[in-house]
C-alpha cells in the first residue's frame, strides 16, 4: 500500500464541533483502515488525556501528535518526545492574560490547569467539546513547580492580541486560532508539521507516505508536509489553501469519504 499511516485532527474534522465524540460511521472507517496495517496518528491541538478513546469515538490511535506539535507520543502515551515552555514564556503569558482578566490554561501531563478565569474556561470547553472533565481550577498557580506545560489556550479579543505583541512580541509565541478569538498557544516555530517529522524519523516513514485529514489554520503546515492532505469543506480559508484536496464537511462525516477514497476501494 502506497499510504503507511493516516494523520487526523480531532475537533472540526474527526469530530464535529460541540459533539462530545466521533460518529461512529466515521470511528469504524478509520478502524477499517487500522485494521489494512495503515498506522493511525491523532495530531490536534488537544493534549493526550483529551482524546481517550471514548472521545474518538472508540479508535486507539497507534501515535499522537499533542498541543500542535509540542508532545509526540506512542499508542499507550508513552512520550517520545516533548517541547516545554520556558519560565519566561508562561510568566509572559501569565501577567498579560492576568491583568486583563482573559481566561488562560495551559497544558500539563496530567490535565488542563486554567491560571486565569477558571468558570469561564471551563464553561467553554463544556460548551465546545462537550467535555469538561480535564479542565481543572489552576488559580493558585502552583502546577508549574512540578513540571513546565508544553502548550496553552486563551481566549481574548484579537484586538488584544497586539498589546501581547508590544509587551512580549521578542518571545515569539504563536497564537493560532482555533475561532476568532480562541487561540492555541504554541513557541515560535512549533507547528504539527514539526512532531510528525519527528514521528516520522522515529517510524521511518516518508513524508510522501503519509495522509493527513484536517480543518483549521493550525493543520495547515502538516497539510504542506504529508503527500497527500484533505481540508474539510468546512474548513478554515488558510487550511483550504495548503490542502492538496477538499473532503466533505465534518457534518458529512469527511474522514469516512477520506479512507474510502484513499484506503477503502476495491
Amino acid at each position: 500500500m502506497q499510504y503507511k499511516a493516516l494523520i487526523l485532527d480531532v475537533d472540526g474534522t474527526l469530530v464535529a464541533h460541540g459533539e462530545p465524540s466521533a460518529r461512529p460511521e466515521v470511528a469504524e472507517a478509520v478502524q477499517r483502515v487500522q485494521r489494512l496495517g495503515v498506522k493511525i496518528v491523532i495530531a490536534t491541538g488537544r493534549t493526550y488525556f483529551a482524546m481517550t478513546p471514548e472521545i474518538l469515538g472508540g479508535i486507539r490511535p497507534d501515535y499522537a501528535v499533542c498541543a500542535n506539535g509540542a508532545q509526540v507520543l506512542d499508542g499507550r502515551g508513552r512520550l517520545l518526545d516533548s517541547t516545554d515552555f520556558t519560565p519566561e514564556e508562561m510568566y509572559a503569558l501569565v501577567d498579560y492574560f492576568e491583568d486583563y482578566d482573559h481566561p488562560l490554561a495551559f497544558c500539563f501531563a496530567d490535565d488542563y490547569y486554567v491560571y486565569v478565569e477558571y468558570e469561564r474556561m471551563k464553561a467553554f470547553y463544556k460548551q465546545a467539546t462537550g467535555h469538561d472533565e480535564y479542565v481543572r481550577d489552576g488559580e493558585d498557580q502552583t502546577r508549574h513547580l512540578q513540571s513546565m506545560p508544553f502548550g496553552a489556550f486563551g481566549i481574548l479579543p484579537p484586538a488584544a492580541l497586539a498589546g501581547f505583541e508590544a509587551r512580549y512580541g521578542h518571545l515569539g509565541l504563536q497564537f493560532v486560532p482555533y475561532r476568532p478569538g480562541y487561540y492555541d498557544i504554541n513557541q515560535k516555530g512549533m507547528n504539527k508539521a514539526v512532531g510528525a517529522a519527528h514521528l516520522a524519523r522515529l517510524a521511518g516513514w516518508r513524508p510522501d507516505e503519509l495522509v493527513s485529514v484536517g480543518d483549521n489554520d493550525n493543520d495547515a503546515a502538516l497539510m504542506e508536509f504529508v503527500g497527500l492532505s484533505y481540508c474539510m469543506a468546512s474548513g478554515s480559508a488558510k487550511a483550504l489553501a495548503a490542502a492538496k484536496r477538499v473532503a466533505p464537511g465534518v457534518l458529512e462525516n469527511g474522514v469516512a469519504a477520506v479512507a474510502r477514497e484513499v484506503f477503502l476501494q476495491p
